[in-house]
Order: structure tokens, then sequence, then C-alpha cells
């Protein structure tokens, strides 16, 4: 037998993913400490996806 082919998830998607489940986290945490946390995750994570956004495009002259 053929091994599966491994799926492809795009960079934007993945981090898009991760910025979605840490902001949900931080919401239904009840540990202060986990919230806290999970905000700064998602604020981070999301810096990092503006981040990656903009080194896709191209430079305006």
């Amino acid at each position: 037998m053929s091994r599966p082919k491994r799926s492809y998830v795009p960079t934007e998607a993945l981090f898009d993913a991760a910025r979605r489940a840490a902001d949900r986290l931080g919401h239904l945490s009840r540990d202060p400490d986990v919230r806290r946390e999970a905000g700064n995750v998602a604020q981070a994570v999301g810096k990092l996806l503006d981040a990656i956004r903009k080194a896709g495009q191209t430079p305006k002259q």
C-alpha cells in the first residue's frame, strides 16, 4: 500500500487557527493566569500573522 499524502495547510491558515484557539481559550478559562497568557499568545500570533502578510506583499514604488 502507498502512504497517504500529507495534508498541506497554508502558513497563514495555520497561524490564524492558532490565534483563534488561543483567543477562545482566553475567553473560556476560569484561571486568570491562563486567560492572561492566552491573550498574550493570541496577540503575538496576530502580530506574526500581520508580519507574514506584509512580507508577502510586493513593495510599492
